[in-house]
């Protein structure tokens, strides 16, 4: 009897047919499960480990695309303090990265006036430091107790973000998590992140940038020179720091110029700047006049006083041929820049020096 019923089970018209795609269908199906299940048990352990196990789990995922394979990329990056990027193995998956940096000073370039009157005076950062200036979401925590292991006090950090998922808006809250879990194993104390702390990074402007110099030059006038100059191109540049301020004014004209500088110094940089300006400031009232052989000569004259930023040094300086012009006008506008120096006080004059 089986042997007819497998008979007429083979000279059925669809029936083996269909049994074969039955089977395909299940064992496709199986595959799927195991294969999504291995895909599952991936991602959440690749979740588990992003960025030290900080990030908040569905808020994570959501910026993910369900159906891929997850790869983790994870730091440090160089200085960083945590790094992970998580994204789909596939083109056009989406992706996100965040990362937690110290927020360090870049090292001064130099304090002389050529250097301050550059509006970035510094050597050149590395790109890492700058990379959250690009970033969608971006916190900045205090650290009171310090970030140990850095060459100068770190007191604070930053957090950012990036993504090119279309659930953005979900990044804030990575941001916010990381950045308590840093301030919290680092020991940083201070008061708790909320992701109300994040804000979205406003593109920095790259072009066109407002020309300051009126501000810092805005005390000199081409007549402080007298006449010997009228009608002589003027072109001033001039910046402001936390640290200084400084203008450089050239004024030029057939057969000659001048160049009048001042400068203002205060704060933590007063040791570099009588370190680099060291035998100006002991010859200060002291120098002989160079010889009249030269073709150039710069005249300085220095003062002290106390400034809305605490202990402040002041140089103003005059270049240019005519040696007798520079003796004459020097002392004058010296007191000029003074009286133009807003919550000044104590101010003493410590004296001339040719350079």
């Amino acid at each position: 009897m089986s042997d007819s019923a497998w008979a007429r089970y083979r000279r059925h018209r669809w029936l083996p047919q269909a049994t074969v795609a039955l089977l395909l269908v299940a064992l496709t199906a199986g595959f799927v499960l195991v294969r999504s299940g291995q895909r599952d048990r991936h991602n959440e352990d690749a979740l588990a480990r992003a960025c030290g196990g900080a990030l908040p789990r569905e808020d994570a995922a959501k910026l993910l695309a369900d159906d891929a394979w997850w790869t983790l990329r994870t730091g440090p990056a160089p200085r960083a303090l945590v790094s992970c990027t998580l994204g789909g193995d596939g083109e056009g998956d989406p992706w996100f990265t965040v990362t937690a940096e110290p927020v360090l000073d870049p090292p001064l370039k130099g304090v002389r006036v050529e250097h301050v009157v550059n509006r970035t005076p510094y050597e050149k950062v590395p790109d890492w430091a700058e990379e959250h200036e690009r970033a969608d979401e971006l916190v900045t925590v205090p650290c009171p107790n310090g970030l140990p292991g850095y060459a100068r006090p770190v007191t604070s950090f930053r957090v950012h973000a990036s993504t090119d998922s279309p659930a953005i808006e979900r990044v804030g809250a990575l941001v916010a998590a990381v950045a308590e879990n840093v301030r919290t194993s680092r020991h940083c104390g201070g008061t708790s992140v909320r992701e109300t702390d994040v804000q979205t990074v406003s593109p920095s402007p790259q072009d066109n940038e407002p020309d300051t110099s009126q501000a810092e030059c805005g005390w000199f006038r081409p007549v402080l020179l007298g006449t010997a100059l009228k009608g002589a191109e003027q072109s001033a540049h001039g910046a402001t720091h936390a640290w200084a301020r400084a203008c450089s004014t050239t004024l030029s004209k057939p057969g000659g110029g001048v160049t009048v500088s001042s400068a203002s110094w205060w704060g933590e940089v007063l040791p570099e700047v009588r370190t680099e300006y060291g035998r100006e400031l002991a010859q200060a009232g002291h120098g002989a006049p160079p010889t009249t052989r030269r073709k150039n000569h710069e005249l300085a004259v220095w003062a002290e006083g106390r400034c809305a930023g605490g202990r402040t040094l002041h140089r103003v300086s005059l270049e240019g041929a005519d040696r007798e012009l520079l003796l004459a006008r020097a002392d004058s506008l010296l007191a000029r820049y003074l009286d133009a120096s807003d919550d000044c006080h104590d101010t003493k004059v410590l004296g001339k020096v040719w350079g």
